[in-house]
């Protein structure tokens, strides 16, 4: 059972690991080929995340228009409680050119890399663990 549990912990630490490095380079991807142009935000959508208290978090909802003049609108996946921007608040976008509905607040970039950088060491710590625990187990 002791084993099972260094297994876990092994694995729950690689899987961590493996995520905050794919959304370390996945954001710098992003913002290496995003364009950056003005916005507003015209909304906040209200999404529930899944606590014991059922929070609900304003995302922005905020529209743009590419360079070729396209109009836009796309929801940000960073919310608050209370929202930090109410409509009519005007916003820097980044877009992908080659995906103009894929769209941050450029404000939010770099919200998730205390996250990701959190994840890297607890994931690392947990990985080791693992390894040890597993390392006592058989040799002894």
């Amino acid at each position: 059972m002791v084993m099972v549990a260094f297994v876990v912990l092994l694995l729950v630490g690689v899987v961590h690991i493996v995520k905050a490095v794919r959304s370390s380079g996945s954001d710098r991807r992003f913002r290496a080929r995003a364009v950056r142009v003005p916005g507003v935000v015209v909304d906040v959508s209200w999404e529930s995340v899944l606590t014991a208290t059922g929070v609900q978090l304003g995302m922005p909802v905020f529209q743009y228009h590419t360079r070729e003049g396209r109009p836009m609108r796309a929801t940000d996946p960073v919310g608050a409680n209370p929202p930090r921007f109410r409509p009519g608040t005007p916003v820097a976008v980044l877009y992908d050119p080659k995906a103009p509905h894929v769209a941050k607040l450029e404000a939010d970039l770099g919200t998730g890399k205390g996250l990701n950088m959190l994840s890297a060491v607890l994931g690392t710590a947990a990985t080791i663990a693992g390894l040890i625990g597993l390392a006592v187990m058989l040799s002894g």
